[in-house]
């Protein structure tokens, strides 16, 4: 992270790991007096769209979805350092992430956790996080 660090993304799951990613990604945006943002994609790799991207209307009622909004909308409401937006997504959290969130909002930092809630870590260590870190434009910060 550097001192000209303006746009923080923090990416979470509901998994401890992103939860300690959101911590620190709050405590440096105080530190930096960065633009703070927030996002959760819930997983759906059966979409057919071209870019893996699907309107909220056509899962409103998934318990997922609910879950992942409730999340967010807590996260936005119980922290003192303002979230400048929030955005939950639903498709390949790799796409969102890095062609669509870190692209478009110019991100200069991305805090996310190494282990996400629905990996298993024998057989699947960090492979969103190691994708991420070697594919976006910007500096991670993978918190464990």
């Amino acid at each position: 992270m550097t001192p000209h660090t303006k746009n923080i993304l923090v990416a979470i799951d509901g998994s401890q790991n992103s939860n300690r990613a959101f911590n620190q990604a709050v405590q440096l945006a105080q530190r930096c007096n960065a633009n703070l943002y927030l996002t959760r994609v819930v997983e759906d790799y059966y979409l057919n769209e071209d870019d893996g991207i699907l309107q909220m209307v056509n899962y409103e009622d998934d318990p997922e979805v609910v879950a992942a909004r409730d999340d967010l909308n807590q996260k936005f409401m119980m922290t003192v350092y303002p979230i400048t937006d929030t955005f939950l997504r639903i498709g390949d959290p790799k796409k969102i992430i890095a062609d669509y969130l870190v692209r478009g909002l110019k991100i200069d930092l991305l805090v996310i956790g190494k282990f996400g809630k629905n990996n298993n870590r024998r057989t699947n260590l960090g492979k969103i996080a190691r994708f991420l870190k070697n594919n976006v434009s910007c500096q991670v910060l993978i918190v464990e």
